[in-house]
């Protein structure tokens, strides 16, 4: 994407997704400066494969009110239906070179997500939420080990789940696993790989894929 044709608000919003990266040394330092409470559904289809991962998040007030700042075109204070649709628009654009932070495996293997079909921007009780939908760029067999995990890489971003019932698997075959919430804790992932982890950070910091072991996930278990 050619950042150089858009507003400087624009600039704004996609650098609080991500592309202030090169500017982060390395994991040890970074830390996050947008945070977000999220919703994760992993949608199942009849015959046994997953359909999608259905996502809500919902942003603090600082964040979501720079937003509104920079957003609010009409200067209303309200974030209208065509603002919005910019919003979601360039989130969707922005997101996509980082997966949409979606940390998805089956069985070991890492697997893409295809770009939403829509981002939903919304603004509910002063703060901006986000709802969409990504599909696995392969077909998912609900066999073996699966995990769905939301992490940015860049670490500018932290997008929280407040309670393991967030993170869940539904539609017509949730019953056919058994599944298990897993909160890494950052210092002792950091301390295990640290020597793997700053050679990745520094060798592409918003394109490798360490974040998985930092990502709060849901691990599926099919027999």
């Amino acid at each position: 994407m050619n950042t150089g044709s858009l507003s400087p608000s624009c600039k704004t919003l996609i650098a609080a997704f991500g592309f202030l990266a090169a500017s982060i040394s390395s994991p040890a330092l970074a830390h996050p400066h947008v945070f977000a409470e999220a919703r994760l559904e992993v949608e199942t289809t009849i015959d046994g494969t997953i359909a999608e991962l259905r996502n809500v998040w919902r942003f603090d007030e600082v964040f979501s009110s720079s937003v509104v700042i920079d957003f609010d075109t009409n200067n209303n204070l309200v974030m209208d239906p065509d603002e919005l649709k910019i919003v979601g628009s360039i989130v969707k654009e922005s997101l996509e070179e980082f997966g949409y932070y979606t940390n998805l495996s089956g069985n070991g293997r890492d697997i893409s997500v295809l770009p939403p079909e829509q981002m939903i921007a919304d603004f509910q009780d002063g703060q901006l939420l986000l709802i969409f939908a990504v599909k696995p760029a392969e077909p998912m067999p609900l066999t073996g080990k699966l995990s769905v995990g939301v992490y940015d890489p860049t670490m500018y971003a932290a997008i929280d789940f407040p309670t393991d019932g967030d993170l869940l698997v539904t539609g017509p075959s949730a019953d056919k696993c058994e599944t298990n919430v897993v909160r890494p804790d950052p210092d002792k992932v950091l301390a295990e790989n640290q020597a793997s982890l700053t050679e990745a950070f520094f060798n592409d910091p918003g394109g490798n894929d360490i974040s998985k072991l930092f990502a709060t996930r849901i691990e599926i278990n099919c027999k």
